[in-house]
């Protein structure tokens, strides 16, 4: 009789054992699942930032015989101006 009493002990430690290692095994797949979730909705944003990059891109392969285009790119990007266009300089 004696004997089944330290075998029901081992049994509740051995059980006690198993479900501390369970609670620890489903904590660290949750962390696990949320660090997974961060990391797609970081790339989510990443491939969205490519996909308009490459509707600019293929946009400006379009209109690359297009005058104004040319035009509109010469003014923002290379800061060019059309001979008959009045510069401004404002000075601080």
């Amino acid at each position: 009789m004696l004997r089944s009493k330290k075998v029901g002990l081992l049994g509740r430690i051995a059980l006690i054992l198993i479900l501390a290692y369970l609670i620890y095994a489903l904590i660290s797949v949750r962390q696990d699942i949320s660090a997974a979730k961060a990391e797609v909705e970081t790339l989510t944003e990443q491939v969205a930032e490519q996909e308009q990059y490459n509707t600019e891109l293929s946009n400006a392969i379009e209109n690359r015989d297009n005058p104004d285009f040319v035009e509109d790119i010469a003014r923002e990007k290379l800061g060019l101006v059309s001979p008959h266009d009045r510069v401004f300089y404002i000075t601080d």
